[in-house]
């Protein structure tokens, strides 16, 4: 018997591992797509049955999109892509190699998908992902240049600029566009932040990047930008006991420092809370927030469906209750936040049970016996 170092054993049992982990993420593709064929769609139009991802989202603890995704994804991979779901099960390639597959085939007819698909396997998994991707890539426009042409001009007609907001009181500003034109902004960006140096400038050239386009955007003391913030704040800190992070409405905690910079030019609401983090109190400065339906906004401040990130700005408030024949009483346990889309899935999909014991606390049953309970986000955390 031939004896090995623990580095040896090491990594081959990485290596092992890494194999498991593709013979595992096989079959829960084969599953997602087996899933997605008991609920066929009851409606022309949609891809997956009403509360089918929902379903998914409540049992895996993610977003309604990513289940969305992944439903779609597997049921692609098993239908057109078969050699490469058998090449994740032997563990040649990884599961980033096969969405890089699904992703760059999607164009395609079946034929040519399987032509693409065929010959980059033909290659094994090359060196790296990227390598891999560009293989995929390259066999793609050789099998139908025209569609690479036309996913091109989709691309071009998809520009936009979006945001990527972080959890340190930063963020991203991500421009979609042509390749070129993405070059030709860089080298800009770039010479004028050389250009932007001064003797004295301690600032290092990504920094002095990132100043020169804000100053091309907003103006170089910000003179073409006003901010509308929601601020909430403890009573405790509004009366001076603390001074506690505030929270900038649609993105989270932030700093009272930060706070007091975005409000040099913008407008503030104060909204008040206890140190449990229970909504006391809405200023009606700048917006008339008065009212049931106000307070039931502020205190959802999104779609209540698990996994739904959709804002309070963008949802209904919804209710169950009726009325039969004399007016009820209003109850704020009696309502809550819902977007469009779930508000539709809960009228159309057989199967969920809801009920809301608390007005904070929504408890969500699905037609498969998964029980989620959905807390609305406080302000802040409990006093210890």
């Amino acid at each position: 018997m031939t004896n090995t170092t623990p580095d040896i054993r090491a990594i081959a049992a990485v290596h092992e591992a890494e194999k498991q982990q593709g013979r595992w993420a096989a079959a829960q593709i084969r599953d997602l797509a087996k899933f997605a064929g008991c609920r066929p769609p009851g409606r022309p139009g949609i891809k997956l049955a009403d509360g089918a991802p929902e379903e998914v989202a409540a049992t895996l603890h993610m977003s309604i999109r990513v289940a969305t995704n992944r439903i779609l994804e597997a049921d692609y991979i098993v239908r057109r892509l078969p050699a490469t779901l058998i090449a994740l099960e032997e563990g040649t390639i990884d599961i980033a190699r096969v969405r890089a597959t699904c992703q760059i085939t999607k164009p395609l007819s079946d034929e040519d998908a399987r032509r693409v698909e065929e010959a980059v396997l033909a290659q094994g998994p090359h060196a790296t992902y990227q390598e891999y991707r560009r293989a995929l890539r390259r066999q793609a426009m050789k099998v139908d240049p025209e569609a690479a042409e036309r996913k091109r001009k989709q691309r071009e007609e998809q520009r936009d600029v979006v945001t990527r907001k972080s959890e340190d009181g930063s963020g991203k500003l991500v421009a979609t566009m042509l390749a070129g034109e993405v070059e030709a902004a860089y080298n800009v960006l770039n010479h004028l932040a050389y250009r932007a140096r001064t003797p004295n400038d301690t600032r290092t050239l990504a920094q002095r990047r990132a100043d020169v386009l804000v100053d091309l955007v907003l103006g170089r003391n910000r003179e073409r930008v006003q901010a509308n913030i929601n601020v909430t704040v403890p009573l405790s800190t509004l009366i001076g006991l603390n001074d506690k992070p505030g929270e900038l409405s649609e993105y989270g905690p932030i700093t009272a420092e930060q706070c007091r910079e975005l409000a040099r030019n913008g407008a503030l609401r104060r909204l008040v809370t206890d140190d449990f983090g229970h909504l006391l109190d809405v200023s009606p400065y700048r917006y008339a927030a008065q009212g049931l339906a106000n307070r039931i906004r502020m205190r959802d401040r999104k779609c209540r469906q698990p996994g739904c990130p959709v804002s309070e700005r963008r949802c209904e408030i919804h209710t169950k209750s009726e009325g039969t024949g004399r007016r009820q009483r209003r109850r704020e346990r009696d309502y809550r936040l819902m977007c469009k889309r779930h508000r539709l899935m809960h009228e159309r999909a057989k199967g969920w049970i809801l009920a809301q014991p608390e007005p904070d606390r929504v408890v969500f049953v699905t037609p498969t016996a998964q029980v989620r309970q959905v807390v609305a986000e406080r302000f802040e955390e409990p006093a210890a």
